[in-house]
């Protein structure tokens, strides 16, 4: 026999007491800690004084019902797993047992074999859902505003602003360049908004042929470069009631422009498999490397898109403009290498500080990270980051902009 473990528990309720003995005694010895109760009463009660990860209850009972205890089971520890058991299945109790949340439901007489394998894929789903939830909850820690690294005023005008326009709903445009973190700014806007429990889906339009940008937004049905078919569902569908983030929007093909412009009109969307357009509620956030004024003139964008995007428009600093932020950058990259190549070290001398904190960072925050990461990679443990272990042309360039009096 298994030994059993007291973190994977279950509840089996049947008034039948044979079925219960029964059920109970292979699922020990699969190693569960098994609880019996004879009514959905029972079942209930027990429900109050303990914890379980799935029950497996018997659908027609006296008194409280196995529906009944589903729905209780729900109230009381939402994330439990139901299995119903009956001999008396229909369309109509299976379609009221999905609605009120229950895993699956298995008919009588009872294949043993297959009671145990529904309860573990229940068990099974009930962790991924939590891992998920845990994992949802981790993302959502480091998209908060507080996760933002810099005290400078150029910071702090930017977190003022990103929380008010993520409370105000509505097309957001991220103007920086490239390395500023636009990305990670879309996150926080959306985490900060009411749709901050839905997904928030990404779209790099850089570089992409048009033909599979369309197909990956809206789901055509096409054949495309260096693929045999895409799904018929795009990012659109897997966006709505959440938000889409629109990477380097502008160099999105024309087609692709004008869609999303009829999206923010009309709230729709039409695939290209001649169906209807469906109505979609999705919050926008594009970003550009291009100032707003340069993608007026250029004209590849449509007047209304950016007219429609124009009243949220937020301009993320260079690092350059804050460079008062370097220490804290510094020390917080290093501090994610240690942790991600465990071989901490100790920190930057002060002539490493002095060379870094007067660079003007071209690549942004993205180069600053890249540059921590390389060099403690090549650091012995202990050890800290002096301005010998900096890139040459770091160093030169400094010189040629700071030279020594």
């Amino acid at each position: 026999m298994n030994r059993t473990n007291p973190m994977r528990r279950v509840l089996v309720v049947d008034d039948e007491p044979m079925i219960v003995s029964l059920i109970s005694t292979v699922l020990r010895d699969k190693g569960w800690d098994v609880t019996g109760a004879g009514s959905g009463t029972d079942g209930i009660d027990q429900l109050e004084r303990a914890r379980f990860d799935v029950i497996l209850t018997d659908l027609v009972m006296p008194g409280d019902s196995g529906i009944d205890l589903l729905r209780a089971a729900k109230e009381i520890h939402h994330d439990v797993e139901v299995i119903l058991m009956t001999g008396y299945a229909t369309a109509d109790t299976a379609i009221e047992a999905m609605r009120n949340g229950a895993f699956h439901y298995i008919m009588k007489p009872l294949n043993l074999e297959e009671v145990v394998n529904l309860v573990e894929k229940a068990y099974s789903q009930r962790q991924m859902q939590r891992e998920n939830l845990f994992l949802k909850s981790e993302i959502r820690d480091a998209h908060h505003v507080q996760s933002v690294i810099g005290d400078s005023e150029p910071v702090m005008r930017l977190i003022a602003t990103l929380q008010g326009i993520a409370a105000a709903g509505g097309p957001v445009l991220l103007a920086g360049e490239r390395g500023t973190g636009r990305g990670f700014f879309a996150r926080i806007v959306h985490f900060h908004s009411r749709r901050s429990e839905e997904l928030c889906v990404p779209v790099h339009c850089a570089g992409v042929p048009e033909k599979a940008l369309v197909a990956e937004l809206f789901g055509a049905p096409c054949a495309v470069e260096d693929r045999t078919s895409v799904p018929h569902s795009g990012k659109m569908e897997l966006a709505n009631h959440g938000t889409l983030y629109l990477a380097d929007f502008a160099e999105a093909g024309r087609e692709v422009l004008e869609r999303i412009d009829r999206l923010l009109a009309d709230k729709t969307a039409a695939p290209d498999d001649g169906t209807e357009p469906a109505p979609l509620d999705i919050r926008v956030i594009a970003s550009s490397a291009v100032p707003v004024e340069e993608l007026a003139r250029r004209g590849n964008v449509p007047p209304t898109l950016l007219k429609a995007l124009e009243p949220r428009v937020v301009r993320i600093p260079a690092l350059r403009e804050h460079l008062d932020d370097v220490p804290l950058l510094l020390h917080h990259f290093l501090q994610e290498a240690n942790r991600e190549r465990k071989k901490p070290l100790r920190g930057f001398t002060s002539s490493a500080l002095s060379a870094l904190e007067t660079y003007d960072w071209p690549g942004n925050v993205r180069e600053l990270r890249d540059l921590v990461r390389t060099v403690a990679g090549r650091k012995k443990q202990g050890t800290m980051i002096d301005a010998t272990d900096i890139p040459p042309e770091i160093l030169y360039r400094n010189l040629r902009r700071h030279p020594p009096r």
